[in-house]
């Protein structure tokens, strides 16, 4: 099997993953602005009790977002230092792919039950919105039912418009909005508190699939899906009592 090394930092929580012996291992931390500081011990500490070195590596994956600028900022370089390092691909899996995996492999009896085999996962984006994206459970699989948004809380919805419809909700804008949510809470079978951020495992499993397809880009090419892009832009409003520079 090849080897590939799953890195995932959009969001507070700070994770890696690595297969060994056949199992998904993964190490994970969470808290504010730690990444920088824990994720090259994770690595570290995957290819140590792999007894690899990171030039054995086939690809490296890297959770492209959407979610904390600086988090994907971080965990991109980290990963592009390392398939520089072993001359090896890298393969782009969104952060709320990954959610929605996890959600898929946890809720399969909820989801089998209702009528609608819906997942949506969100992540709080602040300045009042979220980052979301509806899924659908196809076997151990999902596909999306939308593109990766980026909404006030209220236009989050299921696309089907049946009332009865259900499905369940995961991340961590539920908690983050939850007055804002109170109408689409009530069709779902859930909302899943432990599925809160995304897994480099999940990350992983997506990851592999895509490299059996080739789905891979070179080190220089892989760059964040930031979705909200027009924050990472310099603001030419003037500030009250700046002069003009």
């Amino acid at each position: 099997m090849s080897i590939i090394l799953a890195i995932e930092t959009a969001t507070p929580s700070c994770s890696a993953a690595l297969r060994i012996d056949g199992e998904v291992v993964v190490r994970a931390e969470v808290g504010n602005n730690i990444h920088s500081q824990v994720l090259l011990g994770m690595i570290e500490s995957l290819l140590d009790e792999a007894q690899l070195s990171a030039q054995a590596l086939d690809a490296v994956s890297v959770g492209q977002g959407p979610g904390s600028f600086t988090g994907l900022r971080i965990g991109v370089g980290v990963g592009q230092g390392l398939a520089f390092g072993a001359n090896c691909p890298m393969i782009g899996v969104s952060s709320l792919d990954a959610l929605a995996l996890q959600a898929a492999a946890l809720q399969a009896s909820a989801l089998q039950a209702a009528r609608h085999n819906s997942i949506i996962a969100a992540i709080d984006a602040r300045m009042g919105e979220v980052y979301w994206c509806e899924y659908e459970k196809i076997g151990d699989h999902i596909k999306r039912l939308s593109g990766l948004c980026v909404t006030p809380p209220a236009e989050v919805q299921f696309s089907d418009a049946d009332a009865d419809a259900v499905g369940v909700l995961v991340g961590n804008a539920w908690s983050a909005y939850p007055d804002q949510f109170s109408a689409l809470s009530e069709r779902s079978t859930e909302i899943q508190s432990s599925i809160i951020y995304p897994s480099a495992g999940s990350l992983l499993c997506l990851a592999e699939e895509q490299y059996r397809q080739r789905n891979w880009l070179s080190a220089a090419l892989f760059a964040p899906i930031y979705v909200r892009n027009d924050v990472a832009k310099k603001s030419t409003k003037k500030l009250p009592g700046r002069r003009p520079e």
